[in-house]
């Protein structure tokens, strides 16, 4: 890897500017980097060819995976500056720029892998802004002037070398043999269709870093709907303690015959489907969804013996417990005692391999199987029952069980959420200890008050739920029909309401048992209804169109029926 720096020359009206490069590019010689000279001129003398063809001769002696460090600016204006880096980034380089003024040049600054401001005013500029890729946040301990305002250089030619050589350490990037026993390969999916999804894989990167001294290599299975952004804060979390972090494009039309099916999940829980295949000389591998915390040393799961089975995982707590019912159970395709949860998975790909094409038999058993209500979990399920090795429940420790709990002390082992995150509110430790890891993030500074801001609106959405709710329940003769399968959470409603015995439930395909509580009608059955009624939905039933289908007969949400998840109390089954 060859490491070049920018300088700029010619008629200069900013000599303060011109000074400040050459002190760099002089300091920058001397420890062996390559010099890219920028001529200073005016730029719309030039037509876009021509321009083009400039920088391309500035740029020529630049090979591919090399190290540039571009002092801005360099006084032709954005557009150049644009330019200039977008020629840099084509040959996958990492690029550092040395600020030496405050520009607003928003795509530059966030399309560099570092920042290094090289005076106060650009620091503080920075700080203000909350860039996350800016190498002051490590290193503090450089010599900024700070006598005066002014825009004060690195005080000696000696610091700015240890400048320049400590951001080389950072942005080389550790070269692991990914054939070595001793590296831990960790997979995530990641579909990120908001920019605001990333925050939880990085989180648990850093929940599992805090917990290890092992060697980590992270891969992270996306599609386009990952920001640079997003990927440079992900490469921020991994290379803090000098691990690795690759990105693999998915193409998400593969999944193209039954991603309309997906509802509440996203595609990128299909993307663990493709470990075998993306990654084809690696023998095994640890698969964690993106709403896990690590409160444990992630070797242990890793040293659990795989050698004869393709997969390994913790059977599922509400499965196992009768809360949740799904599909393969239903059907006795798998047994309910063995069913686990795909959320944390030890994979031995060399194994599933041999055993049968991981995609395509999934894909193939959702096709045939369209009510299959969990999707590509249910399909793993099924696929390898005969080839799955179940381990201790630390490995998959439901939060919402800690929470009923209100564990004070955690337990060495690893959280899953089960896709109700972070609640500010339940005085759980669990919460607390998350928070405290999202803090220690590079999206620290949008989080914390993203997360206050969340935690009070569903709060005031619990309180105003109440408001609606309330009225129309105490009406006389009032009539409850309950939408959904008999679970906890119905059972807990129950018990609040007092239900009757012309009370009932609703679903497109009834069920009935003499264990359940109310009986079951036809969904039609409400177009018979006359008198007053108050409907309770449980938002999942009959494969999440539950809601869609009390509008369809005209029920107005909020006012005819409610969805439990919203005024209920999270230990209740409500929302977090």
């Amino acid at each position: 890897m060859n490491v070049h720096i920018t300088n700029i020359y010619g008629f200069i009206h900013d000599q303060d500017l011109r000074k400040k490069q050459n002190q760099f590019a002089d300091a920058a010689h001397a420890l062996g980097f390559k010099e890219m000279g920028i001529f200073n001129f005016d730029v719309s003398t030039d037509t876009e060819n021509e321009l083009s063809k400039r920088i391309d001769g500035i740029i020529s002696s630049l090979q591919f995976n090399d190290l540039v460090f571009v002092q801005l600016p360099t006084g032709n204006g954005e557009h150049y500056d644009n330019l200039l880096i977008n020629k840099i980034k084509a040959y996958n380089t990492k690029v550092c720029v040395l600020l030496h003024q405050t520009i607003e040049y928003e795509y530059v600054l966030n399309a560099a892998d570092l920042i290094m401001p090289t005076n106060n005013e650009v620091h503080a500029y920075l700080k203000e802004h909350n860039y996350s890729n800016v190498f002051y946040k490590k290193n503090i301990n450089y010599e900024f002037s700070m006598i005066s305002n002014s825009s004060n250089i690195l005080s000696s030619d000696f610091y700015i070398k240890k400048y320049l050589i400590d951001a080389v350490d950072e942005l080389e990037e550790p070269i692991l043999d990914k054939q070595d026993e001793d590296i831990i390969h960790i997979g995530f999916g990641l579909h990120d269709k908001d920019g605001h999804y990333s925050v939880w894989v990085g989180t648990v990167m850093q929940s599992i870093l805090e917990h290890t001294d092992s060697r980590i290599c992270f891969h992270i299975l996306h599609d386009e709907t990952v920001s640079e952004e997003n990927k440079r804060k992900l490469k921020q979390v991994a290379h803090q303690k000098g691990d690795v972090i690759e990105f693999h494009f998915i193409d998400t039309s593969i999944f193209d015959d039954v991603k309309e099916r997906l509802h509440t999940f996203t595609v990128g829980t299909m993307f663990r489907l493709m470990l075998p295949e993306i990654l084809p000389n690696l023998n095994k591998i640890i698969y964690l969804d993106a709403d896990i915390f690590v409160n444990i040393d992630i070797k242990e799961l890793w040293d659990i013996d795989t050698s004869d089975v393709c997969v390994a995982g913790v059977k599922d707590y509400w499965v196992a417990n009768y809360a949740w019912n799904p599909y393969p159970v239903q059907k006795e395709l798998v047994n309910r005692d063995s069913y686990i949860n795909a959320g944390v998975l030890v994979l031995n790909l060399n194994k599933i391999r041999s055993y049968c094409n991981m995609k395509e038999k999934t894909l193939e058993y959702l096709i045939e199987n369209p009510e299959s209500n969990l999707f590509d979990q249910d399909a793993l399920n099924v696929v390898y029952k005969n080839s799955i090795k179940t381990i201790d429940s630390k490995w998959n420790t439901f939060v919402g069980v800690v929470r009923e709990q209100n564990r004070e002390k955690l337990n060495r082992c690893l959280f899953h959420f089960v896709g109700n995150f972070l609640i500010l509110y339940s005085e759980s430790k669990i919460d607390k200890e998350y928070f405290k890891v999202i803090s220690r993030t590079p999206w620290a500074d949008y989080e914390i008050e993203n997360q206050i801001n969340k935690c009070l609106l569903r709060l005031n959405d619990r309180i105003n739920q109440y408001q609606s709710l309330l009225p129309r329940l105490s009406q006389t003769g009032i009539k409850h029909i309950f939408y959904g399968e008999e679970n906890a959470t119905l059972r807990k409603l129950y018990n609040l309401i007092n239900v009757t015995e012309k009370d009932y439930r609703v679903l497109k395909h009834p069920d009935s048992s003499k264990d359940y509580i109310l009986p079951c009608k036809d969904l039609e059955s409400l177009k018979d209804e006359n008198g007053p009624i108050i409907i309770f939905v449980l938002y999942e039933s009959d494969n999440y169109t539950a809601i869609q289908n009390l509008e369809e007969l005209g029920y107005i949400n909020g006012e005819d029926f409610f969805v439990a998840a919203r005024f209920l109390s999270f230990l209740d089954g409500g929302f977090a």
